[in-house]
């Protein structure tokens, strides 16, 4: 099965799980309460979301100023914007989750996780001749090349 079709096929199971799992909440303890816990763990979830969003962004400019790259943290980032779209889905499951990520330890295992998932997906080639010229390059020399096509805006806009 495709990415899109395991994605599409997740999104239906939540979806209905959601329903479920408020239609019961409901029965439960009222509409109403159920509508407030909904609106309540998104509004405490948002502030923890920008509190740790704010965190991780002077985590990664303290590492960048240190000369490192933040790359754990750049992903704890990405995270958190996952995270505050799950708060804003109305629900418990994903509200569930999204607050279990909002633990920093939990997080940073999640996006040490990411990390080695990408990096084994990743390849990245570093060559120390130049194809063209066949001179060894300095290491602190940079050569990028760009083979790119002029497109007439013209003929794309309908004109």
């Amino acid at each position: 099965m495709s990415f899109i079709g395991r994605f599409f096929l997740l999104v239906l199971v939540l979806s209905f799980g959601e329903l479920y799992l408020l239609i019961q909440v409901a029965e439960r303890i009222s509409v109403l309460a159920t509508l407030f816990l909904c609106v309540l763990t998104g509004v405490l979830g948002g502030g923890l979301v920008r509190y740790q969003g704010l965190q991780t962004w002077r985590d990664i400019r303290h590492s960048l100023a240190r000369g490192q790259l933040p790359t754990l943290d750049i992903v704890s980032g990405l995270i958190l914007i996952v995270i505050g779209t799950l708060l804003l889905t109305p629900g418990f499951i994903t509200d569930t989750v999204a607050f279990f990520l909002l633990v920093p330890g939990l997080r940073q295992l999640a996006a040490s996780g990411l990390l080695g998932y990408f990096k084994k997906r990743i390849r990245v080639h570093t060559a120390t001749t130049h194809p063209h010229a066949g001179t060894n390059l300095n290491p602190e020399d940079v050569v990028i090349e760009v083979e790119a096509e002029e497109v007439d805006t013209d003929k794309h806009d309908g004109n």
